[in-house]
């Protein structure tokens, strides 16, 4: 499992291409990308049809997934293909998910270079450098990224990023491209142990297809349970190598494979994050219509799952009632779990929300404006970000006072780290148009709503009066700090913090800002000729009064660190509203199955006198119950990845993060903690 603690950050380096010739050629590894006689001719043989990828497409069902897993994304040429055999024989209602890892991604510049002579498929390329990943490690989901397919980008070291998938424990994959270079001037990507990883990925009778015929890698794949065959290789290559998986013939290998990653030095990790009971929903309650409710309601949604969402008064209320919020950020130049969550979050919904306004869902200017921001901050912040972050693809640039001057339209006093590709947002529209969707309920004004299960493992939702208004075979809490009234929630740490925002007409230098500006609080650019600016910090408060001491606070904020916009402010009579979010005690936001505690302190009693014990179980859940919540002040940033994590779980899909970020976000990690700690409740 990919664990990277408290080291230095660093972005992903790129590989040193050759574009002298007809064919990129890599500078680590002498060799081409690609066949030197004809690339898509090569691809679509070796592993289109060497992988039965069309066959294997036309037949599935609605509601099922194929799952294709490649070693080596080099130029993407592979999963352009698939693109194009996925737009041509996608049958309607299924899906095709692509997980490609990659150590040396390139950059746009180099991806446009490697791919500009693949006219046919100008088309997929066109995609695929859209919403290329910045150079950040991990796994970067793309969902939807055509009609139907949906592709994880893992920017990893190959043996450790399919480490981190096996981890899990489920066999998900269907189609195995090996495309990694020649093994002889590879042979990292060809290993025993890296094969091993993969067919523990692989459902059974999956198939595998390679373009090398090597001895050692045929050796290898039977060994990890594969039946292989030769084919006539392309053009000047003699032979390749595909294969389909025999479990029956892998399980035989077991004990001897445990016995070989004992030595191997292998470490297993404890299941408190797995659930033990999962069931795919069919009938979905989704208890509050704020960010998290209405991103899990859809994601759920177009996964075919009916949806019923309860909200105590009206769409986005609560914490999702401001007017302008901001996609934000906040990267560090070390790893850990909270910076690196964050910065996860942010690739993600900035490339949703962009998708959103390119297909017309959101009104650029109503219902937001992707028109960046800056975060001031000090001389040594910007130089250990601009060390760390130093790439052309990097989601931040840091810019002079000068040029973080230009970019805002008025007159700035430092410099800034810039996020071109973020932007403010209308909370209230983003919620209205996550919960339109035709396989969405929902149900204002309902007051207090309270969930109950049956012994046939159904939830019922009841009103104040004791009615039930809805039932599911799942269901979801949204309900920001208030979740822990429900009495099998009450040990999540949750705290209310109120924030109270300010209206500014928009006159003077204010009607210049260009982009948002961050610094202690935020100034977005104008929306309907007012800037909503802010917000206040209550810990533990509920009120949601006006306070005009708060709205002297905001003013005074803004003018001390944007001097320049003090004219444009004084004398303005101002309103506002305030609204209470919800954080955790660690400041990580929580998406999950709801644990039983008490079979979960049964289960795991070992950790309380060794936190490394290794316990195989998985965590004893609430059969059907989940948790979303502790967004804090930055919904728009998680709960666009926040619930795709929790729907990849639900229909045991595979996971959108690395399993450090998953176990960072689960809400059983207080529980997981009060043991260690060896806390009473």
């Amino acid at each position: 499992m990919i664990e990277r603690g408290n080291k230095d950050w660093r972005l992903m380096r790129r590989p040193r291409v050759d574009f002298g010739k007809e064919t990129p050629r890599s500078g680590e590894f002498d060799d081409d990308y690609y066949s030197s006689e004809d690339g898509i001719a090569e691809s679509a043989y070796v592993f289109i049809e060497g992988g039965d990828v069309i066959n294997r497409m036309q037949s599935l069902n609605p509601g099922e997934t194929l799952v294709i897993g490649e070693l080596g994304l080099g130029t993407g040429l592979n999963l352009a293909l698939v693109m194009q055999a996925w737009s041509e024989n996608g049958p309607a209602g299924a899906h095709c998910h692509v997980i490609t890892i990659e150590k040396h991604p390139l950059s746009k510049s180099q991806l446009r270079s490697a791919n500009a002579r693949w006219t046919s498929l100008s088309q997929e390329f066109g995609t695929i450098l859209e919403r290329w990943p910045s150079p950040i490690p991990g796994c970067h989901r793309r969902s939807e990224l055509i009609d139907g397919l949906t592709v994880d980008f893992w920017w990893e070291d190959v043996s450790d990023a399919l480490d981190d998938l096996d981890s899990y424990g489920h066999r998900w994959v269907d189609i195995w491209f090996l495309d990694g270079f020649t093994p002889t001037r590879n042979e990292a990507m060809w290993t025993y142990d890296v094969l091993h990883s993969a067919a523990n990925l692989t459902r059974e009778g999956g198939h595998v297809t390679t373009f090398t015929a090597s001895s050692d890698v045929r050796r290898s794949l039977e060994r990890c349970g594969f039946t292989m065959s030769k084919r006539p290789g392309f053009g000047p290559k003699r032979e390749c190598l595909h294969g389909r998986l025999d479990q029956t013939s892998a399980a035989s290998q077991n004990t001897s494979e445990r016995r070989h990653e004992e030595r191997q030095g292998r470490v297993k990790t404890t299941a408190w994050d797995q659930p033990m009971h999962v069931q795919q929903p069919k009938a979905c309650l989704v208890l509050g219509a704020g960010l998290a409710g209405s991103h899990i309601a859809r994601r759920l949604a177009e996964r075919s799952c009916k949806v019923t969402v309860l909200e105590r008064s009206a769409i986005g209320a609560g914490g999702s009632t401001q007017p302008q919020g901001v996609i934000y950020t906040r990267p560090s130049h070390k790893h850990g779990k909270l910076a690196d969550f964050s910065l996860t979050a942010y690739e993600f919904s900035v490339d949703h929300h962009h998708r959103k306004f390119r297909e017309g869902s959101l009104k650029s200017g109503t219902d937001g404006e992707l028109s960046g921001y800056l975060q001031l901050a000090s001389d040594d912040a910007l130089e250990r970000l601009a060390i760390a972050f130093n790439d052309e693809d990097s989601p931040l640039k840091v810019v002079s006072r000068e040029e973080a001057s230009a970019i805002a339209g008025v007159a700035l006093p430092r410099g800034a780290q810039h996020y071109p590709r973020s932007g403010w947002l209308h909370t209230q529209a983003i919620c209205s148009e996550l919960l339109d969707h035709p396989n969405i309920t929902v149900i204002e004004g309902l007051g207090d709503v309270t969930l109950r299960q049956s012994d046939g493992n159904q939830w019922f939702a009841m009103n104040a009066c004791g009615d039930c208004i809805a039932l599911g075979d799942t269901a979801v809490i949204t309900t920001a700090w208030e979740a822990v009234r429900d009495a099998r929630l009450d040990w999540l740490p949750l705290q209310p913090i109120r924030g109270q925002t300010t209206m500014l007409q928009s006159q003077k230098e204010l009607t210049d800002l260009k982009c948002t500006v961050c610094h202690a609080g935020y100034t977005p650019p104008a929306k309907g000729g007012q800037h909503c600016i802010g917000a206040t910090y209550g810990l533990n408060e509920t009120s949601t009064e006006e306070r005009e001491a708060d709205h002297a606070t905001n003013i005074q904020q803004l003018i001390s660190h944007l001097p320049v916009l003090e004219s444009a402010v004084a004398s303005q009579t101002v309103t506002g509203q305030a609204a209470i979010r919800c954080a955790t005690s660690d400041y990580l936001p929580i998406a999950g199955p709801v644990p039983d505690e008490t079979l979960f302190q049964v289960t795991y009693d070992g950790l309380r006198h060794d936190r490394k014990r290794l316990i195989e179980e998985k965590q004893p859940n609430i059969k059907g119950l989940y948790v979303f919540t502790g967004l804090g002040s930055r919904g728009l940033t998680s709960a666009p990845l926040l619930s795709e994590i929790l729907v990849s779980q639900m229909m045991k899909s595979p996971p959108p993060v690395t399993r450090y970020l998953h176990q960072a976000i689960s809400p059983a990690r207080f529980l997981r903690r009060r043991l260690i700690k060896g806390d009473a409740k």
